[in-house]
Order: C-alpha cells, then structure tokens, then sequence
C-alpha cells in the first residue's frame, strides 16, 4: 500500500515474455537497472523490451536473461519502507523466490487459515486454562471469573485478545504463503446486539479492527466469520456455550438476534472499509458456521435464514466486493449443492458472489487403526475430489473453510507425512474448478509444554516452529497437478467412488491397478466442467473479487 495503485500490473502476454506493465501509469513498465535492481522505465525502451519469463503453470521464479526475481529481506528497505526488489541467482537455496500467478493467469487458488481460539475460545485450544479445569466453552471460563462485568474475566480476555494475535504471527504466515485469515467471532463482539446476560465479556471488536489494520499493511485479507449465535448453530463448543440442543433453530427470539448479528457484521465490515486504515481488507462474511444440517428444513431452519439473510446482506455488501460464505454440513453436498444452485438462478442478483463452503476432515471418525499414511493420501487424492464435485459440476464457487493435517493419530511424527500430505491437500483445492480458497485450521494453539503433542498438528506455526513444515511451505510446493509427488500413483491406483454417495467418511484403498477415479473421468463429466471452465461467468464471482484472490 505504500505505493498504492504502483504495485499493480497489467501483463502484456507474448511469445517472448511478458511486460510488467503499471497500471496506473500505462507507459511505464518494470525494467532492470544498473545492479540488477528494478526500476520504472519506458514501456518501450531497450532492443527487446523489459520482458520476463512467468512462472510456468502458475507458480515458479519470475526470470529475465537467466536471473530470477527476489524480494530481499526486510533489512534492505527503500523510502517509506517499501522492499527492496532485484534480480538475484536462480540456484536452489538462493534468495530467489517463487510467485504464484492470478488465477485468470493460470495461477493458484489462494492459501489461507483460521485465527481459532482467540475471539471466541474453545476448551482443547487453551487446556491450561480450559480443558485441564473441567471448563468446556467461553461462557463457563468467564462464568468462573465472576461473569463479564467482573475485572477478573475482563483482565483475563482482554489479555487474550491482546497477545494471541501478534504482527509476528501474521510476517510468519505471509512468508509461508499464507494471504487470507479466517476470523472466527462469536455473536456478542457486535455491539448492536451484546448483552452482557448472555455472559460473555465485551470488547473484542478493538482486537479486530487492529488485526485489519495489520493486514492492510501486509496486504493480507480477511473473512468475517459468524461462529457461534445465540443459542448455538450446533451442539458444541464452538458456539460459545455448550446448549443440549441446538436452540438458535428452536427459538425465535435466538433466529431474529441472529439475523441482527449478521446485519450488524455487515454493517461493520462497511465500516472497516470507510476507514483508511482498515479498508479493502474483509473480502467476505459467513453467516453460520457448521450449522446442524437436522435443522434445514425446519421452521426456523437453515434454509428458511439463508433465504432470508442473503438477500438483507447483498443490500449492504455488494458481489462485486465481497464474498459471502455459506457453511453446509450434509455429506454428500449433493442436496445443498441443488439447493444454492437453483437459488442462484432464481436470484441471480441477490447470489452473486455466493459461495459454498465445505470443511473437509479426515479425523473424528474417518480414518481407522492400524493408521498408515496411504489412508490420508488415498482420500486426498481419490475420494476428497468427489465431495467437491456436487459444486464443480454444477459451476458453484466453493471454499474449503475448515481443514487439517490432523488424521487422528500421531501422524505428525511419521518423517516426510506432514509437508506431503498438506501439499496433497493444497494441490487438490488448487486444481479443482471453483474452488477459489482454503483455510486451514489452525494458525497455533496455546499449549502447555508436556502432554498436549498430540495437538501439536493443529498449529501451523507450531508445526513450521518444530521443523515439519518449511517455513516458506506454499511457496516451496507443487500445485499445478493433483498430488503430484505420489507420481503415477493416482493416474493408476485410484479406487472407483460414487459422486452421489461418496461421505466424508468413505473408507478409500489404492487398488492394484485402475485409473484415476477423478472429477474428470468420464466423458461426461469431463465436458460439462470444460464448459463450465469456459464460461467464466458462470461462478458468478466478479473478476474484481477474483483479483482480490489473487496471491502476487
């Protein structure tokens, strides 16, 4: 942002290369100085012009006559604390770096994760202070500090709030790849409807507002999380009081403050962005996460809020500006997938912009002992691509809200299986159509020193801290091709799954001998998804929003 608009380029693609072209001033381009440092030069200057070899297939080194690209470290800085940016050796281990492409230029998908456990807590993400005492969610912690006007609870989660989101958190997830942040937030951060009987401590919107004025300045972006309503979306935690049923769906006073915290989130989001300091950085919210799927078609359901709330919220936050999540937790996606399908043809307006997410596990349940990595590899690879395809088929824009390394048992310790299987995951979002993201879950975790390791794959800091994931991972991985480190594996050894029946808990086993069983198989299959690759207008996601995608 220091530069504002001067950090944007137009590419003039040719059979030489491309020009880096200003966007905000169309004659100049990037060029090379003396010593190998960019500067702003004529577009036209030069025998050959300043042209430079892209990545190829979207990711890779950017190259001028045998030199590479390289942002140097923060020590070398220009006026106004800009990077200094030259050309530098291509050999492994340099100080060369790899770019990622937009996606309309062949590039990736964007790699994000989730900001878990600060503004709304959940026991196994904090034991010290909340498993290891008996305490299960947010209301009864503070409810054991003398409930939320009591200094005791305010000095704890103000505290909290303070320290777990630090800037050094965000330098280290921008240097792995990392650009976009999920902030998960319970109902009682928004002022309009905060009430302290529901026993939760005010004052969490500060913390936020100052995260995005940290991620402006890393040019990082950030979706708005509706985690936990009143009542409870679900039977969990994670809403922020454990209730023994789901209530949000079986009160009506709970179902009208809901929609009163998502037109109340909005209108935050729009107040972030008439701020200088904060604006352009929520590129979307989410309504509900992880909502009880028992509860769609009920009275006060699912499908009765998302009918009602989408087109409130589309009055406040334009498509051509921002996201707007919805989380369904069916399995297979096939009925929802129907469902936002027909809504966006029916409201194409109001569900522009609209997109499906799905959060995609292989613990709780899914995998089973004896564990051996090709379990994780085989659903990464094989099965996981058709819990995507009821929304690739049907040209439905999709995120990939909530994922892991975690496989339910110590995997993280098997040497090489950590890296490998979240590069698997990466390379599967990254060459699925629609998928336009992901989020991995969680950014870290405040764990104590001895007994908790086995959450320690959890925390993805924690995981590049201990040397199991490189601490540039996204930049150091693969993704032009599904899996591409199991080799021919994939193309020969994928077990056959149904699209209508395939769950998320579907065992999978490599075969002897087959083929690959994947999104683009048939015939059939493989025509209707080229058609909907072509008609880039179909996943109704404005290219203004997709260049907010874009990872530079």
């Amino acid at each position: 942002e220091v530069h504002g608009e001067g950090q944007h380029f137009a590419m003039d693609l040719g059979a030489a290369g491309s020009v880096l072209r200003l966007r905000a001033s169309p004659e100049s381009c990037v060029g090379v100085a003396e010593g190998g440092l960019l500067a702003k030069v004529d577009c036209g200057a030069g025998p050959d012009g300043p042209r430079f070899e892209l990545p190829e297939r979207g990711q890779g080194p950017i190259r001028w006559r045998g030199r590479c690209l390289t942002v140097h470290a923060p020590s070398i800085e220009l006026d106004g604390g800009a990077r200094a940016v030259s050309l530098g050796p291509c050999e492994e281990g340099s100080e060369s770096q790899a770019f990622l492409a937009p996606r309309e230029l062949g590039g990736s998908a964007f790699v994000g994760v989730n900001l878990g456990g600060w503004l709304l807590l959940e026991e196994w993400m904090w034991p010290e202070q909340m498993s290891l005492r008996g305490i299960h969610d947010e209301w009864s912690l503070i409810e054991k500090y003398g409930g939320p006007e009591d200094a005791r609870a305010k000095r704890l989660m103000h505290g909290h709030w303070d320290s777990f989101v630090q800037e050094e958190h965000l330098d280290r997830l921008a240097r792995f790849g990392v650009t976009h942040v999920r902030v998960p937030l319970g109902y009682w951060l928004l002022d309009p409807v905060y009430n302290a009987s529901d026993g939760f401590v005010a004052g969490g919107e500060a913390y936020l507002r100052r995260l995005m004025r940290w991620l402006k300045q890393r040019r990082m972006k950030a979706v708005l999380d509706l985690h936990a309503l009143p009542g409870g979306q679900a039977v969990d935690g994670f809403t922020g009081r454990r209730y023994p049923k789901a209530a949000f769906f079986l009160e009506e006073e709970h179902f009208e403050r809901g929609k009163a915290a998502v037109e109340a989130l909005a209108d935050l989001v729009l107040a972030y962005d008439a701020e200088a300091s904060t604006s352009g950085v929520v590129v979307g919210i989410e309504l509900l996460n992880e909502p009880k799927h028992s509860y769609w078609d009920a009275p006060l359901g699912i499908r009765a809020f998302y009918e009602e709330m989408v087109p409130r919220v589309r009055r406040r936050l334009s498509p051509d500006r921002y996201m707007v999540l919805l989380c369904f937790m069916d399995s297979p996606h096939t009925a929802t997938a129907d469902w936002l399908a027909e809504a966006r043809h029916r409201d194409p307006v109001s569900f522009a912009g609209v997109v499906y997410d799905t959060h995609i596990y292989h613990s709780f349940g899914d995998n089973s002992a004896p564990w051996n990595p090709g379990q994780d590899y085989c659903k990464t690879c094989c099965r996981d691509l058709h819990l995507l395809e009821p929304m690739a088929s049907k040209a439905i824009p999709s995120v990939v809200g909530e994922y892991s390394i975690c496989t339910g048992f110590p995997s993280w310790e098997e040497e090489g299986f950590p890296r490998t299987h979240l590069e698997n995951q990466w390379s599967l979002f990254n060459t699925t159509p629609g998928v336009v993201g992901s989020f991995q879950w969680n950014f870290r975790l405040l764990l104590p020193d001895r007994g908790f390791e086995r959450f320690q794959e959890w925390s993805l800091l924690g995981m590049v801290a201990v040397g199991y994931l490189p601490p540039d991972g996204v930049y150091a991985s693969d993704l032009s091709s599904r899996c591409p480190q199991l080799g021919g594996r994939v193309a020969l050894h994928c077990p056959r799954f149904e699209n209508a029946t395939v769950s998320w808990n579907t065992s999978c086993e490599w075969q002897p001998r087959g083929r690959a069983l994947g999104l683009l198989d048939e015939a059939g299959d493989e025509a209707e998804l080229a058609g909907a690759r072509r008609a880039c207008g179909a996943w109704l996601i404005p290219v203004s929003l997709l260049l907010a995608f874009a990872r530079v």
